[in-house]
């Protein structure tokens, strides 16, 4: 079978298994029945097993627990057939999911959002599960040459569900020896996507085998007083937190470089020192925090009969944006019969970086039509194009995007 006939089959499988895949916008580099019960019990348990081993240089983030969920995180380890798996590879992804699940409960509990924690697929020896998928191809052959991302993503993401089966409620972390590259594509219409970062991650230089050591690397003591591999180690081990945030619902915020969400990932190591982790030196902002805790890996509470997104009538500029300004008005309507949750929108163009332009929490408002002032980090540039991006999300986990395309006016 040729690229050409493979790449045709994996289109249509996707295509069948998944209505639409969303035009997500960090990719430029989608009460009815029964609700389930508030498990107090069971939030009371995680919050314990969360515990933190600290020493008196350092904190050590807690092992890694089935939390019996049903949404969870799935690991895969793919590498082409013409590379080699790199050795304790179980180990290390284990380590880094400590600090990944650990970053993401520290900030949640940091903006009072009730929940045990992300969860991960675990085997039966009760121990973090990693699909080992040793694929079919050479590199080259995912990658295309020169890399096409989506090549990459596409190709990659078929032979995973082969090999592992279709992952509803199973966002798939993709770690891979086919190409670097730290993407992330969501499919809300099943509660998934994929996350793909580089396979380099389990070189020794990066990652260690044991927590102990990994928390030593991000805090630059484990690379003899080596800065730049230090932060080689805090920056692949973040990537890992920011492209999960894109599943959750996240989009690039630039208003702190603090923010998980921009490049904060970069000071990972200050989190696990005791002389500054409470000022949260890497952080989450609280719409994000808020959109995360509502999706089915956080949320404690939720309708699982209601798999409906909120429904976006207009998201449009009210007036055309015009150069020199740093506000613009945006026309609003949407609706969901379980509620409304929160909503966070980017702006991208006009002569600047993305950037998060609005926030809002509906509170369960099952209709919303109203006009907001989105914010511009910068005045607007002239005959610049624009792109706005919008994710919303209702009480009961299901995601939405609306895009809207401007130019800027003189």
């Amino acid at each position: 079978m040729d690229v050409k006939q493979f790449l045709l089959i994996s289109v249509v499988v996707a295509v069948v298994a998944i209505a639409a895949v969303w035009k997500w916008g960090p990719k430029w580099s989608g009460i009815i029945g029964l609700a389930t019960t508030h498990d107090e019990s069971k939030l009371e348990a995680g919050k314990k097993a969360a515990s933190h081993k600290s020493s008196r240089n350092r904190i050590i983030p807690p092992p890694l627990k089935d939390l019996k969920k049903d949404y969870k995180v799935r690991l895969v380890y793919f590498v082409p057939s013409d590379r080699e798996a790199k050795p304790k590879y179980r180990e290390k992804a284990e380590v880094l999911m400590r600090v990944v699940a650990d970053v993401y409960r520290r900030e949640m509990k940091a903006h009072k959002q009730d929940t045990r924690g992300l969860d991960f697929e675990f085997g039966e020896d009760g121990r973090l599960k990693v699909h080992l998928v040793k694929a079919k191809h050479s590199a080259v052959f995912y990658t295309g040459q020169p890399l096409e991302v989506d090549r990459l993503l596409n190709t990659q993401q078929q032979e995973i569900w082969e090999a592992t089966g279709f992952f509803r409620n199973r966002p798939c972390l993709v770690f891979s020896e086919a190409g670097a590259v730290a993407e992330a594509r969501p499919l809300p219409q099943v509660f998934s996507g994929l996350a793909c970062v580089s396979g380099d991650i389990f070189r020794d230089e990066v990652t260690a085998n044991t927590i102990e050591e990994q928390i030593d690397k991000l805090m630059g003591h484990g690379h003899s007083g080596n800065k730049s591999r230090s932060k080689e180690s805090q920056t692949s081990n973040g990537v890992l937190i920011h492209e999960l945030g894109h599943i959750f619902g996240m989009l690039h915020d630039t208003r702190d470089p603090r923010n998980i969400m921009m490049r904060g990932y970069d000071g990972l190591g200050k989190m696990f020192d005791p002389k500054t982790a409470a000022e949260r030196p890497v952080r989450f902002s609280l719409a994000h925090a808020r959109m995360a805790a509502t999706t089915r890996f956080f949320s404690e509470s939720f309708d699982e009969q209601d798999s409906e997104p909120p429904r976006i009538e207009e998201f449009q500029l009210a007036s055309p944006a015009r150069a020199g300004q740093k506000t613009v008005e945006f026309s609003l309507k949407m609706s969901d019969d379980g509620g409304l949750g929160s909503m966070v929108a980017l702006q991208r163009g006009g002569g600047q970086i993305d950037a998060l332009v609005s926030e809002m929490d509906f509170g369960g408002d099952k209709m919303v039509s109203k006009t907001l002032s989105f914010t511009c980090p910068q005045p607007l540039l002239a005959k610049q194009p624009l792109v706005y991006v919008m994710n919303v999300i209702d009480l009961n986990g299901n995601l939405a995007q609306a895009v809207a395309d401007a130019q800027v006016m003189p």
